[in-house]
């Protein structure tokens, strides 16, 4: 906003300058109105750069406070064990996970069919840590050895991906 009323003084002392420059024989009433002229017609053309730019950083500000209200980050999950495996039609891998904390608290995580899917290695019984990432958009998946089997996103960060996996 600072940069545009800057912007504004500026063009009206161009505008003011040619102004005084040819009206060497003009009074002082002439040359006020002259002033008075370029100063309001500056404004008339200026305004609705003023308002729309006031308007885009009200906007902006409100977006990003409610999108730090609504966003899914992920927390800290207790480590899963494996209930059962299915492999699906279509080559899919479905694992049903239970929390060992809580019997009645169950998630299933599907993994597409891929050679080199992370979910044709499991068996009943194994157990998963899920450690959130540092930005909290997912969690890393490792098996009991430590080892990496994959990066399982937030429902927020799947749903702003801008690409699919083939």
């Amino acid at each position: 906003m600072r940069s545009v009323l800057i912007s504004a003084v500026l063009a009206s002392a161009l505008i003011a300058a040619p102004v005084q420059a040819e009206t060497h024989d003009l009074s002082d009433k002439a040359m006020s109105y002259a002033a008075i002229g370029s100063f309001v017609t500056l404004y008339v053309v200026t305004s609705p750069v003023w308002l729309t730019s006031a308007a885009v950083d009200k906007l902006s500000a409100r977006s990003k406070a409610n999108g730090k209200k609504t966003a899914g980050k992920a927390g800290r999950l207790p480590p899963l064990t494996v209930e059962k495996v299915e492999t699906q039609a279509d080559g899919a891998v479905e694992v049903t996970l239970k929390n060992p904390e809580a019997a009645e608290d169950l998630a299933v995580v599907q993994w597409p069919a891929r050679d080199d899917s992370p979910g044709k290695a499991l068996k009943v019984g194994d157990v998963l840590d899920f450690t959130p990432t540092d930005v909290g958009a997912g969690w890393m998946v490792a098996n009991a050895q430590g080892e990496t089997l994959a990066f399982m996103p937030t429902d927020d960060a799947a749903k702003s991906q801008m690409s699919e996996a083939y």
